[in-house]
């Protein structure tokens, strides 16, 4: 294993009671349906120096926040509201719990903390375990997503230039639905030779990997890109944007699709990748809806200095 496979610049509590905030920072979280809960609470009363902000809607193109005792509304496709968000809590330093928010809420939110210069580490708690599927189907192990939305660019990731023809690579970032990939080659129909699905190894338990391939099974058997498949460690955003920057190599003319179906920390690692490659790199995301209770419990919390990384 290599020392890029390391969890440097993360920090690991094995107990979420470890965890706290520094002291002067602000903590930005969704509102949590399941059992992966942050303790706000306790840090609001024991840590008043902590700015506990709440995003208490998520729709498509803006969210509800609250902050102490007030509500904003913020576009999530407008720079400068986003901008004068991060501004408005005046704190240099920031933690952006990506837990209970959808990719199309924290990604532009992490997009522009680091373009304000905010010094920000993003927090994700992994799951104790995620629910079987009463009836399973062949690419539906888990009983995790009620359906897919569709192919959109999320907030500020949109991609100006489309490379055509064959001149594409596509890389899935894996998770247990296969549904969503098949559903993913059907919409971008990439070149069969250019598919480089990633999986999450080691996963967040020893057993995921085997279910990844499992419910993945038939559209990598279809398209034989289980020939090409590459790992990298499914908790760790910096291996998987390391692993990215290493195909990005194999094919210097090709523009990279990159669909961030998998874990989220994958899903953060693919975000940091296409922020320092904005002209090869467009993400592919099929804004699936979510099924309340989908997983139990909290195993890991995950802080990940992604300002210190970048830098």
């Amino acid at each position: 294993m290599q020392i890029r496979d390391q969890p440097l610049l993360t920090d690991v509590y094995s107990e979420p009671a470890l965890f706290r905030p520094k002291n002067e920072s602000c903590y930005v979280c969704g509102l949590f349906s399941e059992h992966r809960v942050p303790r706000v609470h306790v840090w609001e009363s024991s840590s008043p120096g902590v700015l506990v902000v709440r995003v208490l809607e998520q729709p498509s193109n803006e969210i509800t926040v609250s902050i102490i005792d007030k509500t904003l509304k913020i576009p999530l496709r407008s720079s400068s509201h986003l901008a004068d968000f991060w501004k408005s809590l005046n704190r240099q330093n920031a933690y952006l719990d990506i837990t209970g928010l959808s990719h199309h809420v924290w990604a532009p939110l992490l997009k522009s903390a680091l373009s304000q210069g905010v010094n920000l580490a993003v927090v994700y708690m992994e799951p104790m375990e995620y629910r079987f599927s009463i009836t399973p189907t062949e690419g539906e192990i888990f009983d995790l997503s009620e359906q897919i939305t569709g192919i959109s660019p999320l907030p500020g990731f949109t991609s100006l230039r489309d490379f055509g023809g064959d001149n594409i690579c596509f890389i899935p970032l894996l998770g247990f639905e296969g549904t969503r990939l098949a559903y993913v080659l059907e919409q971008v129909q990439p070149p069969g030779k250019k598919i480089v699905p990633i999986i999450g190894l080691p996963g967040f338990r020893l057993e995921y990997p085997f279910f990844t391939y499992l419910g993945n099974q038939s559209p990598l058997a279809t398209t034989k890109a289980w020939r090409n498949v590459r790992f990298a460690t499914a908790n760790n955003p910096f291996s998987l944007f390391h692993l990215l920057a290493d195909i990005s190599q194999q094919f210097p003319n090709d523009q990279l699709k990159i669909a961030p179906i998998g874990t989220k920390p994958h899903a953060l690692g693919a975000v940091l990748f296409a922020l320092t490659q904005p002209v090869r790199v467009e993400l592919v995301y099929d804004h699936p809806i979510r099924k309340k209770d989908r997983t139990g419990g909290t195993a890991r919390v995950l802080v990940y200095h992604v300002s210190v990384f970048l830098n």
